[in-house]
């Protein structure tokens, strides 16, 4: 919050508007002499204008390195909707602006379609700006304010901390393989941008970044959105402001920075806005300034990375004389600074004040002392109970509601215990009666069953037996004799006639048998090639007449 800029230790010398000289990256020729006239434009405050906050927490001087830049402000979110591809949204402070309220169909859909945010907060998301965060880059505001601790820091506190402040720590861009990235990476995202370097040589020196009272992210899902990288992060020694001893708030170091692209737009979201305020972006001995230009470059459209010229100058090759837009289109900026749409762009710029802040152990002695005072006055039980007072029905109203609210709860309890939990419930485990049914439906008739028993048996009397009446039957020869019929064939034929009845024989005595007898399905098989013999006799002539004995 801004507030906690006057948390900065004091000794620090006036900071005139002598900013800090920007060495221009590639293709960032169209705003490095805007960063070199905004380093030397020195005014005074604006006439007939009063300040709503003082001049060291205010952001003039990021509003003033936005009409250098050649960005173009914005008055409403409607004009910001308009031409996504164009547009870029900054959200300073206050994260209500992420809400449908002025995002109808949702900032994910803005970014989407071009569209560029920057999200610079160190209050705590929550509700629909939390679930918007979320969807966009996977991400939460904690809220907490971190510090540096200087009892546990080995070395010289310099190298971590900002004017030797414990609320200052220095921002630790991710040097290392980012898994999270990787993996997004891999399956369609785009190359990390790196903010922290002065120029896209691998080997040029990194910015120095100094947070003013930092809360941190927190991943809301189990991985970021494809696309979405980290970026930075703060000392792993970092602690919550309110913590005793050294609990820290991540051994790995508290997640400050993710950034990258969703769709076609690039979305960039940091865990402190006051590192932009006017008392951490003037002066000359930390890289703010400069890192703040990085940002706007980046998500106006330019490069960031080395991969990103290799893809530029791979394009330009590929497209002739095609002009290559390195320093992006997106000139149309819709600032939200706390709660409020800023468009005086143009804004002047004066010295800092010379005086120095008290240092923090005289901050803290006051309000130990005034918290002291308040609680010997009664003034915390007296202002909860004038609160209460005011509300409608008063102090009785309160009770009543208590009263309802707690038998509701017993009510709630005692239908859960004794009728939710009891209720009846089928088993899962045991099949319902129509599965148990269904299993145990015939799958074939009952003859074909009894076939196929037989036939797994090895005993096929009862088919034959069947086959052979079936063939007397159709001979018109009655199964009443004692003897099996005899076959009449034309004269000189007597070999074949006794092959014959041999046939005839041996189907009489299956069809007429009441005793079970085995037959096995070979044996079956060479009485089928009787009766079908015997049927080409008669069909061709060679039996003349079957004679049935007695």
């Amino acid at each position: 919050m801004t507030g906690y800029a006057t948390r900065i230790a004091g000794g620090r010398a006036s900071k005139a508007c002598r900013l800090v000289s920007l060495r221009p990256r590639v293709g960032s020729g169209r705003w490095g002499w805007a960063l070199a006239l905004l380093a030397v434009f020195q005014c005074g405050t604006a006439h007939g204008q009063v300040p709503m906050v003082p001049y060291e927490q205010g952001t003039e001087a990021f509003r003033r390195l936005l009409f250098e830049l050649g960005f173009r402000p914005l008055h409403s979110f409607a004009e910001l909707q308009e031409a996504p591809s164009e547009s870029l949204f900054i959200l300073l402070g206050n994260p209500n602006g992420l809400t449908h309220r002025y995002f109808p169909e949702g900032l994910h859909t803005f970014v989407e379609q071009g569209g560029a945010v920057l999200i610079a907060t160190d209050m705590p998301t929550v509700g629909e700006a939390d679930q918007e965060l979320g969807r966009l880059a996977g991400v939460r505001v904690t809220g907490e304010t971190l510090v540096l601790r200087r009892r546990f820091l080995a070395q010289n506190s310099q190298h971590f901390l900002y004017n030797n402040s414990e609320y200052c720590p220095f921002v630790e861009p991710l040097e290392g393989p980012d898994t999270f990235g990787t993996v997004t990476a891999l399956i369609g995202g785009d190359i990390r941008p790196d903010l922290f370097r002065r120029s896209p040589r691998l080997d040029s020196p990194r910015l120095r970044v100094a947070a003013n009272a930092p809360s941190r992210l927190v991943i809301s899902r189990w991985w970021l959105p494809v696309g979405i990288h980290r970026l930075a992060k703060l000392s792993m020694l970092c602690q919550d402001e309110k913590a005793g001893g050294p609990h820290f708030v991540d051994e790995k170091g508290a997640l400050f920075a993710v950034g990258g692209t969703v769709g076609k737009g690039r979305v960039l979201v940091l865990a402190d806005h006051s590192l932009f305020i006017n008392r951490m972006i003037l002066p000359q001995d930390n890289n703010n300034l400069e890192f703040a230009a990085h940002c706007l470059y980046w998500l106006r459209g330019g490069i960031s990375t080395p991969g990103e010229v290799l893809r530029a100058v791979r394009s330009h090759a590929e497209q002739g004389n095609a002009n290559i837009r390195l320093a992006g289109q997106r000139i149309r900026v819709l600032l939200w600074d706390d709660g409020v749409i800023r468009s005086d762009f143009q804004a002047p710029l004066k010295r800092m004040p010379a005086s120095p802040l008290p240092s923090e152990p005289a901050i803290v002695a006051a309000l130990d002392q005034t918290i002291a005072q308040l609680e010997q006055n009664n003034a915390w039980n007296r202002a909860l109970l004038e609160r209460i007072d005011e509300l409608p029905g008063g102090r009785k109203g309160v009770v009543r509601q208590a009263v309802y609210l707690l038998t509701l709860a017993v009510l709630v309890f005692l239908g859960q215990r004794f009728l939710w939990r009891t209720r009846h419930r089928p088993e899962l485990a045991v099949p319902s009666l129509t599965e148990a049914l269904r299993k145990h439906e015939p799958q074939r008739t009952l003859l074909e069953q009894r076939r196929r028993a037989l036939v797994h048996l090895g005993n096929v009397w009862e088919i034959g037996r069947r086959l052979a009446r079936e063939y007397f039957a159709s001979a018109g020869v009655a199964l009443t004799g004692a003897a099996p019929p005899r076959v009449v064939t034309a004269p000189g034929r007597r070999w074949q006639r006794w092959r014959l009845n041999r046939r005839v024989a041996r189907l009489w005595r299956l069809a007429r048998g009441d005793a079970p007898a085995h037959l096995s399905p070979a044996a079956l098989k060479r009485r089928l090639r009787d009766v079908e013999e015997l049927q080409t006799a008669w069909a061709n002539g060679t039996i003349e007449e079957v004679l049935s004995e007695g």
